[in-house]
């Protein structure tokens, strides 16, 4: 053991053989529970399609937020490969490794059971970013003049490499923590940080952007070698800008990287490119990636054309024009007003107890209360993301500090009163936040409806979801599947055969 690894402890104890192929994934498919629920016919949508000879499910298990400790996120992960998902999309810095060596555990479990064959699955990681575990790698390269070139420091605690010498690193920590002999996908996670970078500090665009596609280029290469090493099976890039108009500084050219990729395929004398993968964020609310702009094409079309596999992110967080973060979360069949009086009634008996309960302190004793951290605030969330972050950094830690002040005036069965009652009200500040936005998502749906009236009666994240599908028609949506019922509700989205798209209407669901 490395005492000097901090990933140490993530790393599997064995590797597995192998990797995705077109013969397992179609018998995997034909199967699995997704494929008896939702054969193709005239009113569903086959769960899967055919990319490379591979048999992929539309929907992958996203695993960004997914720790290794949680054993929600474990059973979601299993719940998955036993519906039928068999595309897994993760990186080097989810969970600051945890997210990786989760699926590795999970993967190892299933297959030494008999229950999964590594063949059968198509695993995504990507890298990019130094953070965390990394970033106590990196400093102690540099404390030793050792440190990868061409590192971007973009921000304290968030640094950012797409040198071979870095993901070589990367690449070989990943593998470990998956316990895999070979990746199917390696993606290059963001690398117009280097870009962002650049316009912070005043950079020429057109200087930034020559370093930045030959480093693109550099990191092809390397990446056309590990494909001869049998490392990785494809590999691609995951970038946010990939739908934005090219005249923006940080924007990335799908066109442009094509162009690399080929020059690279020449260089090397290949037969096919291993560029194959193209990762961006898609939503409701954030349609560039259907805009006909690049020379007269949309980035689905450039796609489609040159056979690469989409893979869409935050389907369901959309970020709106005034950058708002909205959750694509709606039931029509639920009474939103009634639901949200009675949630705030339960919140003020709540309330209330408190106020009675923490008359067992001296008075002046304590500043915050549940209550004056909460209430003031209950209408400010805007949506459950921002509630969690909010506890996690306010909430919880002043809490923490009242709680130990009872016990130690009160005793521990005052304690354990104080925070059972907690317990009963952090999930009503989760459903008071998810009825108050209510509001805006029923203003979509009904925008949705007016488009497209074969989706009344849907939830709108199903709704969502089988927009995608249908505008990708034959790609990926990565969906983050963290707990056992959005597993289930995933598979929703396959119950109407596709869409056909008019992109024009999409400009009306902005909200």
């Amino acid at each position: 053991m490395n005492p000097s690894d901090p990933f140490q402890t993530l790393y599997q104890k064995s590797v597995r053989k192998g990797s995705s192929n077109p013969e397992a994934t179609k018998e995997y498919s034909e199967r699995s529970p997704l494929q008896k629920k939702y054969k193709s016919g005239e009113n569903l949508l086959n769960p899967y399609f055919t990319f490379r000879g591979r048999t992929l499910s539309r929907i992958a298990f996203g695993c960004y937020r997914v720790g290794l400790e949680s054993p929600e996120h474990k059973k979601a992960l299993e719940l998955s490969f036993q519906e039928g998902f068999n595309v897994v999309d993760t990186s080097s810095n989810y969970g600051n490794g945890e997210s990786e060596s989760l699926l590795g555990r999970v993967l190892g479990e299933k297959i030494d059971r008999g229950e999964l064959k590594r063949e059968d699955v198509f695993i995504v990681t990507k890298s990019g970013y130094i953070q965390g575990r990394n970033l106590q790698i990196v400093s102690e390269l540099e404390k030793k003049n050792q440190e990868f070139p061409e590192i971007t420091y973009y921000q304290e605690g968030c640094y950012h490499c797409i040198h071979p010498a870095f993901l070589e690193d990367q690449l070989t920590r990943s593998l470990k923590r998956l316990g895999l002999e070979t990746v199917d996908v390696f993606l290059l996670h963001n690398p117009e940080y280097f870009l962002m970078d650049r316009e912070k500090h005043n950079v020429p665009e057109t200087n930034a952007k020559e370093e930045y596609y030959k480093r693109i280029k550099n990191a092809f290469l390397f990446l056309e070698q590990k494909r001869k090493e049998g490392k990785i099976q494809f590999y691609g890039i995951s970038s946010n800008t990939f739908p934005e108009n090219l005249e923006k500084y940080t924007a990335t050219s799908l066109l442009k990287v094509l162009e690399i990729a080929k020059e690279v395929q020449t260089e090397l004398g290949l037969e096919e490119s291993g560029f194959a993968v193209v990762q961006f964020p898609a939503n409701l609310l954030e349609s560039g990636f259907l805009d006909r702009k690049f020379e007269g094409k949309s980035l689905i079309d450039i796609i489609e054309a040159n056979q690469l596999l989409p893979l869409v992110n935050r389907p369901l967080n959309a970020i709106s024009s005034q950058g708002s973060i909205f959750r694509l979360s709606y039931d029509p069949n639920e009474s939103q007003d009634e639901n949200l009086k009675n949630i705030k009634n339960r919140l003020n008996e709540v309330y209330s107890w408190e106020e009675e309960f923490l008359k067992l302190l001296p008075a002046g004793s304590y500043k915050y209360t549940f209550r004056t951290v909460t209430e003031p605030y209950l209408d400010q969330f805007q949506n459950q993301d921002h509630l969690s972050q909010f506890l996690e950094r306010t909430v919880i830690p002043i809490m923490q500090q009242l709680i130990a002040q009872i016990e130690t005036i009160a005793g521990g069965q005052k304690q354990t009163e104080y925070i059972d009652r907690l317990n009963d009200a952090l999930p009503l500040l989760e459903r008071y936040v998810h009825f108050h936005n209510i509001q805006n998502s029923h203003l979509l749906y009904e925008k949705i409806v007016k488009f497209y009236p074969q989706y009344n009666g849907w939830n709108l994240s199903g709704t969502a979801l089988h927009l995608l599908h249908s505008s990708l028609k034959e790609g990926v949506v990565l969906l983050g599947m963290r707990k056992e019922n959005y597993v289930r509700d995933a598979e929703g989205s396959f119950a109407g055969p596709l869409t056909t798209i008019q992109e024009k209407d999409w400009k009306q669901f902005e909200v």
